[in-house]
């Protein structure tokens, strides 16, 4: 899975995204970014979505095989180990972390913008009188 993808590139979703399942193929519609580069891709269900990792994104030839060493993965425990591991929980939404739970949270284009940040926003504008 390493490497970068080129521009209309055919790709198949690693992990669920909001609105569109694991397994959807789709086609990178571009990329950006120099050290920390995020693809928009364009899925055959006619979802687009924005900031994607590499390590959500597979290439078509290479589903078969990705599929078969997460399930080699899976069968020798790896993914409890990284789960139970002390740096395993760095993922954690920071709205969890803050108390504030996640019940509000809106995604747009698949990043989740958390309902603190959301009030934050409207109180300044009731503020600024916008």
């Amino acid at each position: 899975m390493a490497g970068l993808l080129d521009r209309r590139e055919r790709v198949i979703l690693a992990e669920d995204l909001a609105g569109v399942a694991e397994g959807t193929p789709g086609e990178v519609m571009l990329y950006t970014g120099m050290r920390w580069v995020r693809y928009w891709v364009r899925f055959d269900t006619g979802a687009e979505r924005g900031s994607i990792h590499r390590d959500k994104l597979v290439r078509e030839d290479e589903w078969e095989s990705f599929l078969a060493g997460r399930a080699a993965a899976e069968a020798a425990g790896e993914t409890d180990e990284l789960a139970g591991s002390p740096g395993g929980d760095a993922q954690e939404s920071p709205v969890a972390d803050a108390g504030g739970g996640t019940g509000g949270d809106v995604v747009i284009n698949g990043a989740t913008v958390p309902a603190h940040l959301l009030s934050r926003s409207a109180s300044a504008r009731e503020r600024l009188g916008g």
